[in-house]
């Protein structure tokens, strides 16, 4: 029992014996002006190069606590204002580690502080009365040094001056140290390996008159923008089929930014397989950067159409603390690209729901074959295929990723260094010729539209200023011209430039009237001349023998607008509500009206600008009947279908 209460027992002695073989780090200077903590300290506790020791009574040794660690600053969190201590320590293998832990975290026991430290390879012992003199000896812990404590990467105010923190790495001049904190830290997807020289002559070099590849590249210098810009969040879907080369797209965009020792550039991807919950965590690990989400076939479709909402808007969900009050909600802002043989709408159609029209604005569809014959590529630079092409880069991003975003930022802060403002002032003025480049000959662009340009310009933006930067070794215009293709292929995918709402009311009135046509659909029974300009009878059909269910209008057999006989069909308010279910009312019979889909009498055309296109009709057997007449080329219409 001596050597677990500190005496010369064998497990301190072995232990004293085993720690100097690492190195030591320095004692820190533990002084608080007016608490008289250091005399304390300094009597209850001795930090020696074996470790940490709580000195005895007269008749007592001096208990092993830990192996020898340092406080090297006070911190204070940037967002919640609260206080922690950066502790320094040496790994089992000598290698050195520092970490933020919240002072919250020094309470009682210190169960999870331990467990962090020993998880970072810090010997402790684990006798009861070693672990209640640890928790004592941190409680009384100061440091006259301060440091500020960031809980995200990304772009953080400090003094008055804009910094990127990478977990290794802080890019800008902070006038004081800058650390990122942060809990169950998985490892670092923003690796380097190679050198930029490098990258550039496997990679960039290949991505050259490759629309797609310049076009992802770009992408991983565009999120650092997009803050900067005070721009949304949002993302782009390559979509095609097997092997047309989605994923060399997405090698290739993570070669930018990061990736890892097993698995190279692809260490920087994340599957579409995740939870709602477990995305909050992977997107605010790459605030301000971009996130590679793989395969979206592999996400459960009931939670396709939220997460890409939460990406896309930033923010997590609010959840309470255990004592009822208000959690701090996770907050991010990123650009998300996704690879997938199916689109959003694909996978909302498998779960049974309708895809809103914010969801494909937030997450577009790009078709993954350039169109070329040679799928995802345009130029093979001298190889024999697609494939041979999409080999060489696997290869090439295996061992070369991550130093053409680390070279980025450092050319973005020096840039952004004397002049902040002015700098971002004239990215924007960039920003916005290059979206109204991408938008001409589209005076019609809705504003749904207007927004994705905004995000194609601002990815050609900061593509061509990595390229100004010497960072990618392209030639000017290379990135502009690749987001120009890419932006034209994902309105050829859309199918329009107008609202997606307008589309989708043409859709759901023509789909109700063709899946409910003769079961919900009275037959007005009377002999009835055409209401077009023709002198023609046409006699009513025979009788039907069933009864109408849930009736949501009539049909009435006559002379149509093309001179045939055939249905035209009136839908009562309440019949029109339904096969409107989802979409804004009085904006979708604007659009109908417009389009020529609702029909109403010329001389009620006054009323019809005010929205009033109902119109009472003396519906035989029923009396007057306020009801919506349809368009008689609705099923022939080609409006809607993409």
């Amino acid at each position: 029992m001596t050597g677990r209460r500190g005496g010369k027992g064998g497990v301190r002695k072995a232990i004293a014996e085993a720690a100097p073989a690492a190195p030591v780090a320095a004692q820190p200077e533990l002084s608080v002006p007016g608490m008289g903590v250091p005399g304390y300290l300094a009597r209850r506790f001795e930090m020696r190069p074996e470790g940490l020791f709580k000195k005895g009574d007269d008749d007592k040794g001096a208990q092993w606590i830990s192996a020898p660690f340092a406080v090297e600053a006070e911190t204070l969190e940037d967002d919640t204002q609260g206080w922690g201590l950066l502790i320094a320590w040496h790994d089992r293998n000598g290698g050195r580690r520092e970490e933020v832990f919240s002072r919250d975290l020094f309470s009682g026991e210190c169960g999870e502080l331990r467990a962090r430290l020993a998880r970072g390879g810090l010997v402790m012992s684990n006798a009861q009365s070693a672990r209640q003199a640890f928790a004592e000896y941190l409680s009384y812990c100061s440091s006259p040094e301060r440091a500020r404590s960031v809980l995200r990467v990304g772009w953080h105010q400090v003094g008055g001056q804009l910094v990127f923190v990478l977990p290794d790495e802080i890019f800008g001049n902070p006038v004081e140290r800058v650390v990122l904190a942060a809990v169950d830290r998985e490892a670092s997807p923003f690796a380097v390996a190679g050198t930029l020289q490098q990258w550039q002559e496997t990679v960039g070099r290949l991505c050259i008159g490759n629309s797609r590849l310049v076009f992802f590249a770009s992408c991983g210098f565009a999120g650092p923008l997009l803050s900067l810009l005070n721009q949304p969040g949002g993302g782009v879907n390559v979509v095609g089929k097997a092997q047309t080369g989605k994923s060399t797209a997405l090698r290739v965009l993570g070669s930018v930014c990061g990736g890892s020792v097993k698995d190279g550039a692809e260490g920087f991807w994340r599957s579409w397989r995740s939870t709602g919950n477990a995305m909050e965590g992977v997107a605010a690990m790459h605030n301000d950067t971009v996130l590679c989400l793989d395969e979206m076939g592999l996400v459960d479709a009931r939670e396709a159409g939220e997460i890409a909402y939460m990406l896309a808007n930033g923010q997590g969900k609010g959840r309470a603390t255990r004592q009822g009050g208000a959690r701090a909600v996770a907050r991010w802002r990123i650009l998300f690209c996704s690879t997938g043989e199916v689109t959003l709408a694909d996978k909302n159609a498998e779960a049974g729901k309708r895809t809103q029209a914010g969801q494909e604005v937030r997450l577009v569809d790009i078709p993954a074959d350039a169109g070329a014959g040679l799928g995802l590529f345009e130029d093979l630079h001298d190889e024999d295929g697609p494939a041979e092409l999409a080999r060489r880069l696997s290869v090439a991003t295996a061992v070369c990723y991550g130093t053409p975003l680390r070279a980025f930022l450092r050319h973005l802060v020096l840039r952004l260094a004397p002049s902040s403002p002015a700098y971002i002032a004239t990215l924007r003025e960039h920003t916005d010729a290059t979206a109204r480049k991408l938008l001409t000959g589209m005076p019609g662009a809705s504003g749904q539209v207007r927004s994705v340009a905004t995000r194609f310009a601002v990815i050609a933006v900061a593509g061509e200023l990595a390229t100004e930067a010497l960072v990618t070794g392209w030639a000017a215009g290379e990135a502009t011209g690749a987001a120009e293709v890419c932006f034209r292929a994902y309105l050829a995918q859309r199918g329009t430039i107008g609202a997606r709402e307008d589309a989708q009311a043409v859709r759901q009135l023509r789909a109700f009237i063709s899946e409910h046509g003769a079961a919900r659909f009275a037959i007005w029974r009377e002999n009835q001349k055409s209401d077009v300009d023709s002198q023609e009878s046409y006699a009513n059909p025979p009788a039907e023998g069933y009864p109408t269910q849930k009736r949501a209008g009539w049909r009435r057999w006559m002379g149509l607008d093309n001179g045939q006989a055939g249905w035209r069909y009136y839908l009562t308010a309440e019949g029109l509500e339904e096969a409107l279910v989802g979409l804004a009312k009085r904006d979708a019979r604007r659009t109908l009206l417009d389009l020529g889909y609702l029909v109403v009498p010329n001389h009620l055309a006054e009323h019809a600008q005010r929205g009033v296109i109902g119109v009472p009709m003396a519906v035989p057997g029923h009396g007057k009947v306020r009801l919506f007449r349809v368009g008689d080329s609705i099923l022939a219409s080609h409006e809607g279908d993409f």
